[in-house]
């Protein structure tokens, strides 16, 4: 599997996830995900809104990119000033703002070729720090980032009772031997 392959599949796993977590949450009351469970970032919705913010922090940065046209759309939304700002406090609001974000992110895979990945990103981290890296590692990195904070929140949500159920990326791999499907 190529590197764009990858990143393909995961930018479907990120969609299949976040749809997960937000379909468990719609069928709870709000007000538990915003108990302080003294987790890194205070509560699962804390956890959820640092993960929106990374993402339009990201989305902002690759949409300067020669490749980021994919990605413009993001700057109609709401823009964080911090990683730790709060920009929805509704799960009503927080939702189609996920999904359409996460769709962002696939139709920005999907417009990309192998080439595009070794292109450098030159960007500024919020502390203002520049750094300069491959697009292909730092999209590894936005997917990577988002796969550690839902472990985060699904070890909260399983300290609540809750179960999301199987959130093994093979379960989107295809099969390769047609006989054990």
């Amino acid at each position: 599997m190529n590197h764009l392959a990858h990143l393909s599949l995961m930018a479907h796993y990120n969609q299949w996830m976040n749809a997960k977590l937000l379909e468990l949450m719609a069928a709870h009351p709000e007000a538990d995900f915003h108990t302080n469970t003294k987790a890194f970032f205070g509560s699962v919705w804390g956890t959820l809104n640092h993960l929106i913010v990374a993402d339009l922090l990201w989305m902002g940065r690759l949409s300067g990119h020669a490749t980021g046209s994919a990605l413009s759309a993001a700057k109609a939304l709401p823009q964080p000033r911090g990683l730790n700002d709060t920009l929805y406090s509704e799960l009503s609001a927080f939702a189609p703002v996920r999904r359409e974000m996460d769709d962002l992110w696939l139709s920005y895979i999907e417009s990309l070729n192998e080439a595009h990945l070794d292109t450098p990103v030159t960007y500024r981290r919020v502390n203002g720090d520049a750094h300069t890296k491959p697009l292909g590692l730092v999209l590894s990195h936005v997917f990577n980032h988002q796969t550690h904070h839902r472990g985060q929140i699904t070890t909260l949500l399983s300290q609540m009772g809750l179960d999301i159920g199987v959130t093994d990326v093979l379960v989107l791999v295809p099969e390769l031997d047609p006989d054990l499907k």
